[in-house]
């Protein structure tokens, strides 16, 4: 069976140029405010075997690379993959085209950890993905996944009404500059659930404000009605 389509492909050069001003700074630049607590997670990363999960123009595996892991990268856009080698000419990462939604058992046990960049709500199987997330990691490995924060996002979208209207699909953030790829919505309850049932454990739920929203929150200023919630999350799982 062939793989399954991606909507980013249609909007791939579009994509990358709306996320490249994200490393204007350097690796590790992240307008977000999301990649450090990422990377303390997933901890010291040197020469450790790490997958970036839906890796699209190859944002985070360049981070975890400059940071001395060994990456894989893989993704189920053909495009998106293809400007993530073209950025990579030492070819220190390693890219692959698969959907990461079913199973992958030439990389059963592999990984050392897996990371995973604003990615989970992209996905319409979030539990296969869950179920891949767990198989490949070796046992003692650990899982660090950002995305949206499913209260925040309805809270700010003003379809707090819908939270429990799992599987609804919504515009997501890019939608502002013309692209138009979908945003599943999922309950925080349902994302647990499917990273337990692929036997994963549970080590921190970490909410993340966009960094402007932080520093007016850590001044105990007032904070818009959409920003009251943090506007991300991080989960993070180990494998027994």
């Amino acid at each position: 069976m062939g793989l399954k389509r991606n909507d980013y492909d249609d909007y791939a050069t579009e994509y990358a140029a709306v996320v490249a001003w994200r490393e204007r700074a350097g690796a590790g630049s992240d307008d977000l405010g999301i990649v450090p607590h990422l990377l303390d997670l997933l901890g010291d990363v040197s020469d450790r075997v790490v997958l970036d999960a839906g890796c699209g123009e190859g944002y985070l595996a360049r981070i975890l690379a400059a940071r001395g892991a060994r990456v894989t990268g893989i993704d189920l856009s053909p495009r998106l993959i293809a400007l993530a080698r073209a950025r990579d000419p030492g070819r220190r990462i390693a890219y692959q085209i698969a959907d990461l939604s079913g199973p992958l058992p030439e990389f059963r046990a592999h990984f050392d950890a897996v990371a995973s960049y604003m990615v989970l709500n992209d996905v319409e199987d979030y539990q296969g993905f869950a179920a891949t997330v767990a198989q490949v990691l070796k046992a003692g490995g650990r899982a660090v996944l950002a995305f949206n924060n499913p209260y925040a996002y309805v809270v700010r979208k003003r379809i707090a009404s819908s939270y429990f209207a799992s599987g609804t699909v919504h515009p997501c953030g890019l939608s502002a500059a013309g692209i138009e790829v979908p945003l599943y919505h999922r309950t925080l309850g349902e994302y647990l659930d499917a990273f337990l049932a692929a036997g994963l454990q549970p080590t921190k739920l970490l909410d993340v404000d966009h960094p402007e929203i932080a520093t007016v929150r850590a001044a105990d200023g007032p904070l818009p009605e959409g920003d009251k919630l943090p506007r991300f999350m991080i989960l993070a799982f180990a494998k027994p």
